[in-house]
């Protein structure tokens, strides 16, 4: 095996062991769901998960971000990590006439066939612009 071949070989090895490895058992019990409304200047639908298992802001946020970009009806996701901490979080722009907010989280408990990362609770805002007949 020449150096260059052997040097791939340990890179991958590596590579591999550090994207398994990213973090404990991911949140496996029942998922907290709950919703609110706000008045808002626009309207919008925006959930956030709170996510178990995120260890790297490298891999796992940015996969989990790319999962979340990819469904249908989300225009933007933004990561609340922090290194070392049990629960980081996930807000997400939706439009609910293209998904909801148990897809969404469905999506981040899929990755990697559900070994790394679990959604432990769901809170949706649903927020509008104040109408004439709410300020009466």
């Amino acid at each position: 095996m020449n150096k260059l071949t052997l040097f791939f070989s340990v890179l991958t090895v590596i590579s591999l062991s550090l994207f398994l490895s990213c973090g404990n058992a991911p949140y496996q019990g029942e998922i907290f769901f709950s919703e609110i409304t706000k008045v808002g200047a626009t309207e919008k639908t925006i959930a956030q998960l709170e996510i178990t298992g995120m260890m790297c802001e490298v891999g796992c946020v940015a996969k989990v971000k790319k999962e979340l970009l990819a469904q249908t009806g989300v225009s933007n996701v933004k990561v609340d990590f922090e290194k070392g901490r049990e629960f980081n979080f996930a807000s997400i722009e939706y439009d609910p006439l293209n998904c909801d907010a148990k897809s969404l989280s469905s999506v981040v408990n899929a990755i990697a066939d559900g070994k790394l990362y679990g959604v432990k609770s769901v809170e949706v805002t649903h927020i509008s612009p104040a109408t004439s007949s709410s300020l009466e």
